[in-house]
């Protein structure tokens, strides 16, 4: 029976219960469709993945070349379980397009990625029918094609550093040859859907700018490919590579466990020629050497060597290092030019030293104490040279190379303690200097290819002909120890490894089994060699750093909100239209329970019906929010390559939450109901009795406070009482005050109308026409009070969070150099693709790129400083990037920023404890981590790391967070010093890579005048530069990371406004019961001569009064507590969006107070009089 009658009851009211359903569809339709949206965004990353990848599960690459024959080598060990290894180069590099004749250059693109590669990668790739690039042909990817303004047919200048063994950073490394430049014919384009066109080593979801050459090409354009011998390579030359890709056969290969036994099966097959190492038998005296292409041992070979030499061999580790002159001072020709000195174990100069290494024979006595820090020991000829002899003090002149390529000069005076023979002695060992092309294998000094600018004319002939006799035999000796503290450099502090095989070990196979098995003592990790599974990464990248699930559900907050108080609203009116009938069932016998339990029945009828239409509904929602993200706010996510994804275990949990929270709603709309008396029931009342009041009223307490609180606080921020320093998360106290003062406001306002309409209840209704009216529409709002401040309280409350949110907007475009900013006082921010190994401060530096010109010099007149970096590429931990992320780039701080010259700090912290956070890098940590500094909004929604907490870095360092930036350009990078740096990263490339610009700013000049200005020195440094030196004014960088917060908040206006909307249909039911609980009023009035109209004023003036002051007070609360924002320079609200959003909320709810004017007009007076 009482089924028959909840569904009888159901299609009898079903005008009001349809009402309801639909409310239940709007929640269910947002709940779902946001928990669509946020698996549509999940899949599409992962499919971006799939797509980018094609068949890659594994890649090894780096900055290290190794010998092409090692993909050869794993493909022995894997082939059961992968397909052939490809082989690649993965570089860097800058496009230009170029016009014939005497053109200027077009157009340029740096940070371009360019792979080398062969029909190996091109077939693990989705290409679509687009052909493997060969000779000189190059492929790009849409997005590069459109940069450079090409298409096919067209020639490009491709710019490429050229790899060299020796580091460009070191003493001997060539710096002024480090570009070569390739003229090659696009031979394709590749489409934006096209897998191969979005390959990158890095998950993003933004488009790389990909270029594609064949391996051959650029191998021999960069000098790594194959040579037979010749007379100008007498040992040939083997195929080089930096780069495998590796696909496996079956899924089970391809988690990160299958990384780890490609990085095992690399270990047994790696030699030491792909180190760039070898094993050098010496004849005169007998022992081997260990020594690198590089010049310097790295040091974790050395540890290995040392390892694996234990106690049986007998070892010397040996640093030498270049010398420009000794000199005595005995006279003015007591002086020698470029020799070398060697930094030795102290025991070999001792007479009981082990030979062949020791002992040195002396020119007279030994020494008769070990060596200090301050003694040095002499070869005869050199001794003769310098006119001194033991006990005599002599002066040291060298070079110390700094990582912008700069030559400190610096002098050390040491002390004669021994003079040893040159003829016999393990003195005269050549083999204590590793060879370096172009300078050892020479005949004559004159001969030598210069790593820096030498004086050719103090060259002696006594130097000459030491050096056609000796070569590099050092002329000097120093402790090991000495020898490390002066001339180690951050890629290790060893030249060679000299050891002699213990047992009765020939030398021969000593070599072998040191060939053998040093590499297997190399761990991949600490020599860069290591298998990622880059597959499996990104797969788990796609969770996201923003839950758009969450995001979504967020963003549609108010009309979640409103629909579920538009439910419970529409339950109560429908419950005190049917006031009678329930009355009835309790006088006819039901008992209280038994109508309570019919009511719910009804209820969760209606409620999961609704939820299943809402089910329907959340898909075309999803549909709507996913193009949304594609067009409208493109900002947020920046691609388009984003399809729905339905998953229906999200709908049943979308549907589920939406019935619970209506259902809430209804029991909530049900309260009270049986504590009504029956006979109040059947005379069609359903409201609960109120006391009656005649006390006067007066302002509230609440009134008082918040009022006085907004009062001394505005007060106290224009007298200077409130402190402008940094309160928390990177808000100053007066910005919180301010925001404390608009919620203040907001209260006040509530409370004002509560006392007004208290007023109103006590004063007699006087006037005629409208203004009557208006007074008593007054009195009817003031007769249910709590109701009506409550519905424009939701009203207020909600445009005030929808207007602070609007109001958030900023344009840093407009704001100007500040050093306690974002932009750090800095005017450009700027990348290279090749490192530039010179101090673009100096003159000399500037004059390595020909900026010593006039014209240059006028440009560059304006330029107060350049902060250069050191990188270390990673994955992109920006808010442009949806992926999640593990290791993000990063860069080390030149001193300039930790210790600025003038005293001022850059920059804008938070949270961050000192005045000058910048000091913090260089704190050591007890437990031996590094110390870092990050963006706000890298650490804490990209990385979710906040201060204290570490990030893990490869080679098992651990990265401590000390500080916080607050909105800078430094966003998705992780900063720490120039020093820890080198320590951390000794494989890292040398030189910068990244770099700040301080162009000074006029303030008698407009902001386009400044800029103007600027953009003449951008256009000098880009054109003289080159290598992709690529430069951003700071404020276009952080335009574009303030894009996706600004995307966010237009997001929030547009579906928070819509949630308003819907809101007044609330404002609308409230008005409808106003009118139901007055049907006899109404109709009283109507009898005794009051006009239909003057019923419709009389409700349009209740409903836009509450409507009125609830955006009121919202809207002024809302810009009082963003005051301090909206007075900065790069506030940049969108009045036009935030005006339309309140008008239209003010028409609809005037239009929906329509309806409870039908009501009122269409009220029967008779029928209604006889019921009273």
């Amino acid at each position: 029976m009482l089924r028959k009658l909840v569904v009888s009851t159901l299609f009898y009211y079903w005008r009001t219960n349809l009402a309801v359903l639909l409310g239940v569809a709007a929640a269910t339709a947002v709940i779902g469709g946001a928990l669509v949206v946020g698996d549509s965004v999940k899949d599409s990353l992962r499919q971006m993945t799939l797509d980018r990848l094609g068949q890659i599960d594994h890649v090894l690459t780096g900055p290290r070349f190794f010998e092409e024959s090692l993909a050869d080598r794993l493909d022995a060990q894997t082939s059961e379980k992968y397909q052939p290894l490809a082989p690649a180069i993965v570089m860097q590099a800058s496009l230009e397009t170029e016009r014939t004749g005497d053109a200027q250059l077009l157009r340029r693109a740096g940070q371009v990625n360019l792979y080398g590669i062969d029909t190996r990668l091109w077939d693990l790739t989705e290409h679509g029918d687009t052909l493997l690039p060969t000779d000189q042909d190059l492929v790009l990817s849409s997005n590069l094609a459109t940069a450079l303004g090409v298409t096919v047919g067209e020639t490009l200048v491709v710019s490429l550093e050229i790899p060299s063994s020796v580091p460009r950073d070191s003493l001997l490394g060539k710096n002024d040859d480090d570009v070569r430049e390739i003229v090659l014919t696009v031979s394709a384009i590749l489409p934006q859907e096209s897998g191969v066109g979005r390959l990158g080593l890095h998950p993003s979801q933004q488009l790389p700018l990909n270029a594609f050459i064949s391996l051959d090409t650029l191998q021999e354009t960069l000098d790594l490919d194959q040579r037979r011998r010749s007379r100008s390579l007498p040992d040939g030359r083997v195929a080089r590579i930096n780069a495998l890709f590796a696909a496996a056969k079956s899924a089970a290969d391809r988690v990160p466990q299958g990384a780890d036994e490609l990085n095992t099966a690399v270990s047994d097959v790696l030699t030491l020629a792909d180190l760039d190492l070898r094993v050098r038998e010496n004849k005169t005296p007998a022992y081997l050497s260990l020594e690198s292409s590089r010049l310097i041992l790295e040091t974790a070979v050395a540890d290995a060597a040392e390892e694996l030499a234990g106690k049986a061999d007998t070892t010397s580790p040996v640093l030498v290092y270049l010398i420009n002159e000794f000199r005595s001072g005995k006279a003015d020709d007591a002086f020698s030019m470029y020799s070398v000195v060697a930094g030795l174990d102290a025991d070999v100069f001792t007479s009981d030293a082990k030979k062949p290494f020791g002992p040195f024979e002396f020119v007279g006595e030994p020494p008769e104490q070990p060596l200090g820090d301050n003694d040095i020991i002499l070869n005869s000829w050199l001794a003769e040279d310098l006119q001194v002899g033991v006990g005599d003090e002599i002066t040291l002149a060298y070079f110390l190379a700094g990582s912008k390529g700069e030559l400190g000069d610096e002098t050390r005076t040491f002390t004669v303690r021994g003079i040893t023979k040159l003829d016999g002695s393990p003195a005269a060992d050549l083999g204590l200097t590793p060879e370096v092309k172009g300078i050892t294998d020479v005949d004559t000094m004159d001969d030598w290819e210069q790593p820096f600018e030498m004086d050719m004319g103090r060259i002696t002939s006594r130097d000459d002909s030491y050096w056609t006799e000796y070569r590099g035999t050092p002329k000097a000796f120093v402790t090991l120890e000495t020898a490390q503290k002066l001339w180690t450099s951050r890629y290790g502090d060893l030249t060679s490894f000299r050891f002699v095989p213990g047992g009765g070990e020939t030398l021969q196979a000593a070599r072998e089994r040191w060939e053998r098995e040093l590499p297997k003592k190399l761990s991949p990790d600490k020599i860069g060699m290591v298998f990622q599974p880059i597959k499996a990464l990104g797969l788990m990248a796609a969770s996201g750093t923003t839950d758009f699930s969450g995001l979504f559900i967020g963003f549609s907050f108010f009309i979640i909100l409103s629909a579920t108080i538009l439910v419970g609203l529409l339950f109560r009116l429908g419950i005190e239209q049917r006031a009678t009938g329930v009355g009835l069932l309790l006088a006819v016998g039901f008992t209280p329970k038994q109508t309570r339990n019919m009511l719910l029945a009804e209820g969760l009828a209606i409620v999961a019906i609704g939820g299943l239409l809402g089910v329907g509904l959340a898909i075309a929602y999803a549909h709507l929010m996913v193009y949304g993200l594609k067009t409208w706010w493109i900002g947020a996510i920046g691609t388009r390559f984003l399809l729905v994804s339905i998953h229906p275990g999200s709908l049943i949990i979308g549907w589920a939450i939406s019935v619970i929270v209506a259902m809430l709603a209804v029991w909530w709309a049900m309260r009270g109901i049986n504590a009504i008396p029956v006979r109040r029931l059947l005379s069609g009342d359903a409201q609960k009795s109120k006391p009656v009041t005649t006390a006067a009223p007066r302002l509230s307490k609440t009134f008082k406070i918040s009022a006085g609180l907004s009062i001394i606080l505005t007060v106290g921020v224009l007298t200077g009482l409130v402190p402008q320093s940094e309160a928390f998360g990177g808000f100053s106290w007066t910005i919180v005050c301010f925001f404390v003062v608009g919620i203040s406001l907001l209260v006040a306002s509530l409370a004002l109308l509560s006392y007004r309409l208290a007023a109103d209840t006590r004063t007699s209704i006087q006037g005629r026409g409208l203004a009557g009216l208006r007074r008593l529409s007054r009195q009817n709002a003031a007769r249910n009070r709590s109701r009506s401040v409550l519905t424009a309280g939701l009203i207020a409350s909600a445009t005030f969070v929808v207007a602070a949110v609007a109001a958030g907007h900023r344009n840093p475009a407009v704001e100007r150099p500040d050093k306690d900013s974002g932009n750090g006082g800095y005017t450009f921010v700027a990348e290279s693709s090749q490192p530039i190994l010179f101090d673009l401060n100096s003159e000399d530096g500037r004059a390595e790129f020909g900026l010593d010109d006039d014209a240059s010099k006028a440009a560059l007149k304006t330029v107060h400083s350049i902060a250069q970096f050191r990188v270390r590429p990673g994955e992109d931990a920006s808010c442009l990037n949806i992926f999640q992320t593990r290791l993000p780039t990063i860069l080390g701080v030149p001193r300039q920023l930790i210790d600025p010259p003038d005293g001022q700090r850059r920059f804008k912290f938070a949270d961050t404890p000192g005045e000058n956070p910048w000091k913090l890098l260089d704190e050591p940590q007890e437990d031996g981590t590094i110390p870092v500094l990050g963006d706000m909004n890298t650490l804490m929604y990209s990385l979710h790391k906040g201060i204290g907490q570490t990030v893990d870095v490869p080679g098992g360092k651990k990265l401590k967070i000390m500080g916080m930036f607050d909105g800078s350009v430094f966003q998705g990078q992780l900063l720490m010093s120039a020093t820890n740096f080198d320590r951390v990263f000794p494989h890292a490339k040398g030189g910068s890579q990244y770099f700040l610009i301080d162009v000074a700013y006029d303030d008698n000049k407009s902001l386009a005048e400044n800029r103007q200005v600027a953009e003449g020195v951008e256009k000098v440094l880009e054109s003289k530069i080159g290598r992709g030196f690529d430069a951003q004014f700071v404020s276009d960088r952080l335009a574009s990371f303030l894009a996706v917060q600004n995307t966010y908040l237009s997001t929030f206006l547009a579906l928070g406004g819509l949630g308003l909307l819907l809101g007044t249909f609330g404002l609308a039911t409230v008005m409808l019961r106003n009118v139901f609980e007055r049907r006899n009023e109404l109709a009283l009035m109507r009898a005794v001569g009051f006009r239909n109209m003057s019923l419709v004023w009389l409700v349009l003036w209740e409903n836009g009064l509450l409507l009125v002051w609830g955006l009121a007070a919202g809207t002024l609360s809302a810009l009082a507590a963003m005051l301090p924002h909206l007075l900065t320079t790069g506030a940049d609200v969108p009045w036009g969006m935030g005006a339309e959003v309140l008008a239209a909320i003010f028409l609809a709810g005037m239009f929906a107070a329509l309806f409870a004017v039908r009501k009122a007009v269409q009220t029967p007076v008779l029928e209604t009089l006889r019921g009273e």
